[in-house]
């Protein structure tokens, strides 16, 4: 559990300066008042105009294309994919400031017993790995390349012999079976219980915290009848779809080097890295699924694909180039000869090699146009046909220059008119005929919730209208609105107002923090003024007496005591007069 006290945060957000900061992550140029960028968050490779605006005056960020907006903080928990606390330590770290770890902010950790599981297991098998059980094991590593600095370095381990040895071992130890089950650690077959794995290399699974979250086992003795490797099953706390092997690990050199390399294997991505080549990841499965393109998307740097020099590995690299290309990434490609993964490569022909097919790797475009060329005798006219058709097909979502470049060098290399290669290309895709505007349908807000969401925005912006809305409002209709109203009122009493701390105080409470910028979104061409928020609030109590006049006929129409419904008219004939 992490320890910060509130006074300390605003320390923090007060001392960093957001365009400072930002800076270290994206390129930010001046226009006006404000610092803009391509927006990190939404795929910005085809923006032509920048998106993405930074207030140095109010400390916050805003996004003109996908509506983000958020202050320091919120930038680094969504671009480092880090959580409140951690993003808190970052920017303390970037400025120098020495927290006391005092005072309580972080909410508990979920699952937390079944990570301390698993980090305890993690190092169970280390262990396991240096007892003499361990002999052959770790000379199969040596023989691998990977000395007792890469073992400790990765965590790697030894699952030990026996049909439940692990099991007994954890029960003894307080574990449950229901926990243990419960993070794949054992499988249940009627009333028996085997350990997941035995005498298998174990290769410990970090999510993008770097916690443990899972194990891969290898097998070493040459074992014919078995699985070479093996993974945990999904759990409550394992989804492949989520993890990226070695991301926490890697980020920062990622960062420093400006390139990710993705692999195939984890024994690719820690043979790699513990050659000095930090900056690799390795693939959770065949194909990288959404959540693990737009963990790559936000580092904003070109991706190498080096996968396994096989027929499935050719595929994988087709499928997840398309795929990362599809969100405007810059996508590379190495095919290693000679040998069936990097890991091998390297043994065979060296690190200088690897490093050099690294540094000249193919763009994506020109990788698949080589393909689509294998097995085809380009003097045929038929396989001529076949291969222009492919190309044309896979560059319909490449941006205008690369499809308009590809064009002109087919037309010019098999002396095909460029307006037939044009009228083609349109024939495989969906298009939108020119000059028809694109309408993006909105949800019409009512009167009543512009005129509070304005009331709510000017509230976080100035102490002055926290006083006029206690004074003159005091209420809303919509539960949401008075939570975020009490919320600002209860802040404003302890720290006086300001838009860059008051997301900062709501960030831990994520439904809150979702309907406040939605707010701030809603309102960034607002301007502040004590009219326009008392306008706003007679809008309000307008609609809010509308309200009460309707409900009071509703009541008059079904009571049936006379004098009750005298009572009910008389009040709705001066409420009607106030209206």
């Amino acid at each position: 559990m992490s320890y910060i006290k509130d006074t300390e945060i605003n320390a923090i957000r007060e001392q960093a300066d957001i365009v400072d900061i930002l800076s270290d992550y994206i390129h930010l140029e001046q226009k006006g008042k404000n610092y803009w960028a391509k927006c990190p968050f939404h795929g910005s490779g085809n923006e032509r105009t920048p998106s993405f605006a930074v207030s140095r005056e109010r400390q916050t960020y805003y996004c003109f294309s996908c509506k983000k907006f958020g202050n320091v903080f919120s930038f680094i928990m969504e671009y480092e994919n880090v959580g409140y606390v951690e993003a808190i330590k970052i920017v303390a770290d970037k400025i120098g400031y020495k927290l006391s770890g005092i005072g309580l902010i972080d909410k508990p950790v979920a699952n937390k017993d079944l990570y301390d599981i698993m980090s305890f297991v993690k190092m169970y098998f280390l262990n396991n790995l240096f007892t003499e059980s361990g002999i052959n094991a770790r000379k199969y590593l040596e023989n691998r390349g990977i000395d007792e600095k890469i073992i400790r370095e990765f965590n790697i381990g030894l699952a030990p012999q026996g049909k439940n040895t692990l099991y007994n071992f954890l029960t003894k130890k307080g574990y449950s079976e229901k926990q243990l089950d419960e993070i794949g650690l054992i499988n249940k077959v009627g009333i028996d219980i085997y350990d997941a794995f035995t005498n298998r290399i174990m290769i410990p699974i970090e999510d993008l915290k770097g916690q443990v979250v899972g194990f891969t086992g290898r097998v070493f003795n040459g074992e014919e009848d078995t699985a070479k490797y093996i993974n945990s099953k999904e759990t409550i706390i394992f989804k492949k779809s989520n993890i990226l092997f070695n991301y926490h690990n890697a980020k920062n050199a990622i960062r420093e080097s400006k390139m990710i390399i993705v692999v195939e294997g984890n024994m690719d991505a820690i043979k790699l890295s513990a050659s000095g080549i930090k900056n690799v990841v390795a693939l959770m499965g065949v194909a990288l699924s959404k959540i693990q393109i737009e963990t790559i998307a936000k580092l904003k740097v070109p991706i190498v694909l080096m996968l396994d020099n096989d027929s499935a590995g050719l595929t994988a690299t087709l499928k997840n180039g398309d795929l990362l290309e599809e969100e405007k990434l810059d996508v590379r490609v190495v095919r290693l000869t000679g040998a069936k993964d990097p890991d091998e490569y390297i043994r065979i022909k060296g690190l200088d090699a690897i490093k050099d097919n690294i540094n000249h790797a193919q763009k994506f475009i020109d990788f698949k146009l080589n393909y689509f060329k294998e097995g085809k005798n380009l003097d045929n006219v038929d396989d001529l046909r076949k291969y222009i058709k492919e190309v044309l097909n896979s560059i319909n979502k490449t941006d205008d220059l690369t499809k308009s470049v590809i064009i002109s060098k087919i037309s010019k290399d098999y002396a095909i008119d460029i307006h037939i290669l044009q009228e083609e290309i349109g024939k495989s895709k969906e298009t939108v005929p020119r000059n028809v505007p694109i309408k993006e349908e909105k949800k019409r807000l009512s009167k009543y919730h512009i005129a509070a969401s304005k009331v709510l925005y000017h509230m976080m912006n100035d102490s002055k209208y926290v006083t006029i809305y206690k004074n003159r409002l005091g209420y809303f209709k919509e539960k949401v609105e008075r939570i975020v109203a009490s919320e600002i009122v209860y802040y404003n009493n302890e720290h006086n107002i300001n838009i860059a701390d008051f997301i900062s105080y709501l960030i831990p409470q994520e439904e809150l923090n979702k309907y406040v910028t939605k707010i701030l979104s809603e309102n960034i061409n607002t301007v502040i003024s004590e009219e326009e928020f008392n306008n706003c609030i007679d809008v309000i109590l307008k609609i809010l007496k509308k309200d009460e006049i309707k409900e009071l006929k509703e009541k008059i129409k079904n009571e049936m005591d006379v004098n009750k419904k005298v009572e009910l008219i008389a009040k709705l004939t001066e409420i009607k007069k106030e209206v």
